[in-house]
């Protein structure tokens, strides 16, 4: 007999007897994760990479800025390292860019940063006592001047401010040169949407413009952009430019941590700070100010942030900035 000729049925389902059942069994798990370094929403397969940190030149020398990708990183460590003379340590995780650099050696108190991150800390050499704590801590360590195979000299540009690589030599390096696959189990930041209300100029509480002055050519100002809801950064009292892109570098969010006055290590001037402990913090973010302190227990702990009421700081998405400013340095806003 053929099929409609039979007579049609009505099944009554009674949902409560599906009450506490999983009937998601075959739902698709999520594609996407928000990026432990920075809170972006990436690929799930990309949310934990291995952080990459990069020590980039920035002395105000012929040929050094514009430095060549600052724009991709996804954290950038500004202080004081000699002479008057900053340098950055810039934390890659996933975002590709070619070239970066240039690249330049090993200081003390960057190693605190990268070991709270268990990062691949890349660099060309080091002075003396950054060089042996990176073997006394057996530290993920990348020198240039051991493995030159994952790096290059420009030509056109004086050595030793001429050395770059790029994300994908550092992260052949990382997985295929030694092997460093584990995934990163660092504590991340909390994170939180943008605020659609938020204050624009004029307003009690806007700030539109931030100012470390590390002296001279080191003088650093970041001025907010309503617009894009990021800062414009500009270092020695001109727009700093990524020579990847030609453009200004546009920063999320600036962190700017105060710490007591270094003390010199040996030979050339070379300063350490104190970055374990805890002190005042400044965050600026949506061209506000949040006030609190940073806290750092030990060396592998990752730097914390805290508002005046104790309470965790929830940051924007997307990239920041981190300066180290020391006792009796210049820092305002407005």
């Amino acid at each position: 007999m053929p099929l409609s000729n039979y007579p049609k049925r009505s099944y009554a389902i009674d949902v409560n007897e599906f009450k506490g059942v999983n009937v998601n069994i075959n739902k698709p798990q999520s594609k996407t994760e928000e990026r432990k370094l920075d809170g972006l929403i990436v690929a799930a397969a990309d949310a934990n990479k291995l952080p990459i940190c990069v020590m980039i030149e920035n002395a105000a020398f012929s040929g050094v800025r514009p430095q060549s990708g600052l724009a991709s990183a996804s954290l950038v460590y500004e202080m004081i390292v000699e002479g008057g003379i900053t340098r950055l340590m810039a934390v890659y995780s996933g975002e590709q860019t070619d070239p970066i650099g240039p690249v330049r050696s090993a200081r003390d108190t960057y190693l605190e940063f990268a070991s709270e991150l268990d990062c691949m800390y890349t660099h060309a050499g080091g002075s003396y006592t950054a060089s042996q704590a990176l073997w006394d801590l057996h530290m993920k360590d990348l020198d240039a001047l051991r493995e030159p195979k994952y790096f290059w000299r420009d030509p056109n540009k004086v050595s030793p401010h001429n050395l770059f690589t790029k994300t994908g030599n550092l992260e052949e390096a990382a997985i295929n040169g030694h092997s460093w696959k584990n995934e990163p189990t660092y504590t991340a930041w909390l994170w939180r949407e943008d605020n659609k209300n938020r204050k624009q100029s004029g307003e009690e509480g806007y700030v539109s413009d931030v100012s470390i002055e590390f002296g001279g050519a080191y003088n650093v100002e970041y001025k907010f952009n309503y617009e894009n809801n990021n800062y414009e950064r500009l270092n020695g009292g001109v727009n700093h430019i990524d020579d990847n892109t030609g453009k200004v570098l546009t920063v999320r969010k600036v962190i700017v941590e105060k710490v007591p006055p270094g003390w010199y290590l040996e030979g050339k001037g070379r300063i350490n700070f104190a970055v374990t402990g805890e002190g005042e913090a400044y965050i600026f973010q949506e061209g506000e100010m949040i006030k609190g302190k940073w806290k750092k227990p030990n060396r592998l702990a990752r730097t914390m942030f805290y508002d005046e009421d104790g309470d965790e700081i929830e940051f924007v998405r997307g990239n920041a900035w981190i300066e180290i400013v020391p006792e009796g340095y210049g820092f305002t806003w407005q």
